[in-house]
């Protein structure tokens, strides 16, 4: 039986934040391999605009080449319409594969938005890392209370001093600031070059 994690995300860029998250579920929840998946269309986010997905791919490509176990997959990317969570995780179960999906704290409280939420805690666990501005109470209150509603298993773990966004990166980089402390060199090196993030 492998582990497999499954981080999906728009990675606008992807950052140090993003791929720290991924190590220390790996590590954490002994996992098999990670694989990242860049969002095609999201039903929840489409007035949202977002770089090209074919530069977010490539970008999330180079950040994580060196990495043992992390892999990237198009599948969101290349199917067509809107992306459902439930439907990524149907795609990526394998008899016998434990799968993880990997999320910040936020989702817990946006997850009776989502469509499938039932069919997606049959087919994983969550493994959601803590973020800034949210309790522990908070936290292991509403935790409870999703577990009940579907029947879901979600394992919180804590992770200290993690503030970093693709949103303010993307601010620094329009603002003309460095954000060469953020992001790998190989992805700032593609944003440089292809000029992203520079118009509003």
């Amino acid at each position: 039986m492998n582990k497999v994690g499954i981080i999906g995300g728009s990675f606008d860029p992807i950052h140090f934040a993003h791929l720290y998250i991924a190590e220390e579920a790996k590590k954490r929840l002994d996992l098999d391999k990670v694989i990242f998946i860049p969002v095609g269309s999201q039903p929840l986010k489409q007035d949202k605009k977002v770089t090209e997905a074919s530069l977010r791919f490539n970008m999330v490509q180079l950040a994580i080449k060196r990495k043992v176990g992390f892999t990237v997959s198009d599948y969101e990317i290349k199917k067509k319409g809107l992306s459902y969570t439930y439907e990524t995780l149907e795609h990526f179960k394998n008899d016998g594969d434990e799968l993880y999906f990997i999320t910040g704290a936020d989702c817990l409280f946006s997850l009776d938005k989502w469509k499938g939420v039932q069919r997606i805690f049959e087919l994983c666990k969550f493994a959601v890392f803590t973020r800034p501005g949210y309790s522990d109470n908070e936290l292991i209150k509403r935790k409870s209370f999703i577990e009940n509603k579907y029947n879901g298993k979600i394992i919180l773990l804590e992770l200290e001093g993690l503030n970093i966004s693709s949103t303010e990166i993307r601010k620094k980089i329009f603002k003309g600031e460095s954000v060469k402390n953020l992001v790998p060199k190989s992805v700032l090196d593609i944003i440089k070059e292809k000029g992203l993030y520079r118009e509003e």
